[in-house]
């Protein structure tokens, strides 16, 4: 077993307490272990080939084809074994925030809090889980995704989007050998879109779609969209050049009252 493999198994158990290790082993260059409390296994699967963690969730005693893949972690160790180490622990927290185990910090009790962080990143339709998600396919995102956390101490979906995401998808449009890639990255936002809060629905079409210019770009995204993505992004390019209030800390609370009642007028003429 790898010392990275090792950190990350170890740091899981110790996040999510009543938890054991089932099995461990090696195929071929990946590792992979499941870990389990008698009702839900997490399976994580390391491949190096790829420089990618993967975390799978299943029922107890569930065969391999059953599990539901929920997170991959861009991991290319740098040679500095106690950074390595450390960005190994990073993987660990964020799946067992994403498995929905106990956070791997202490948080304010819940008598005097609105939204943990571990509720905001385990809560699939919230805009913390949807940016969360953007390095698994754009992998380019991790470090500064990092980065801003640590600069922030928390995570702005919309200034992350606008400052790193928006230029990560023009350079994804602008290289013709990323085409599966971009087909990746556009279907997420499809699924992101139907399932996500109206935070998640504004970023999508507000920050990141409309980022997209030149007829030719933006007729080869329509293309990759799903019907609802597309009707709703022709809605927000009317409000493009138009300015928008400034994020608060909590989550992208600012957006235009005009734009989310078309929006919504749209979700309900369907």
């Amino acid at each position: 077993m790898s010392v990275f493999f090792d950190a990350v198994i170890s740091r899981f158990l110790e996040n999510n307490k009543g938890f054991a290790a089932a099995s461990t082993e090696t195929k071929g260059s990946q590792e992979i272990a499941v870990i389990t409390d008698g009702k839900a296994n997490a399976k994580i699967v390391y491949s190096p080939d790829v420089n990618r963690f993967f975390l799978f969730r299943g029922e107890a005693n569930c065969a391999d084809g059953d599990y539901t893949e929920l997170q991959s972690y861009f991991f290319e160790p740098t040679g500095d074994n106690a950074s390595d180490i450390r960005e190994a622990g990073s993987v660990a927290n964020e799946f067992s925030e994403t498995f929905g185990g106990p956070a791997p910090m202490n948080v304010i009790p819940d008598a005097s809090r609105k939204t943990s962080k571990k509720d905001r990143e385990s809560d699939e339709s919230s805009a913390v889980f949807f940016v969360n998600r953007i390095p698994g396919i754009l992998p380019e995102c991790r470090e500064p995704l990092l980065m801003h956390k640590e600069y922030f101490e928390i995570l702005l979906p919309n200034k992350f989007c606008d400052e790193v995401v928006v230029s990560a998808v023009a350079r994804l449009l602008s290289d013709k050998t990323r085409k599966p890639q971009a087909e990746q990255f556009f279907a997420f936002l499809n699924k992101m879109y139907d399932s996500g809060d109206m935070d998640v629905k504004s970023i999508i079409t507000m920050t990141i779609l409309n980022s997209i210019t030149g007829q030719e770009r933006i007729e080869y995204v329509e293309t990759l969209l799903s019907d609802n993505l597309k009707k709703s992004w022709k809605s927000a390019r009317k409000f493009i050049g138009k300015e928008v209030k400034p994020e608060k800390e909590s989550a992208y609370k600012q957006m235009s009252d005009k734009y989310r009642a078309q929006l919504m007028q749209n979700l309900q003429d369907k």
